[in-house]
């Protein structure tokens, strides 16, 4: 696990009451993150990084393993 990942890790236990740790790899959907909760939540990591995720790219980001790596890209 790389520094990206434990730290939305760590944002996704605080900002999701989910029943089991959110795996990054199933769709939001899947692991009981609405649409509307992605993108709020996109908002969170982008402060929390200092990014900036613009709607066209929030659009592919479909799961957490895909945000860890749209960080990894702009962080890295």
């Amino acid at each position: 696990m790389n520094a990206t990942e434990n730290r939305l890790r760590a944002l996704i236990d605080e900002h999701f009451d989910l029943d089991r740790e959110a795996s990054l790899d199933g769709e939001f959907s899947e692991v009981g993150v609405s649409s509307m909760d992605a993108v709020a939540f996109m908002r969170i990591v982008e402060r929390e990084f200092g990014v900036s995720i613009p709607p066209e790219e929030r659009a592919g980001i479909t799961n957490f393993r895909k945000l860890v790596a749209h960080l990894d890209a702009k962080t890295g």
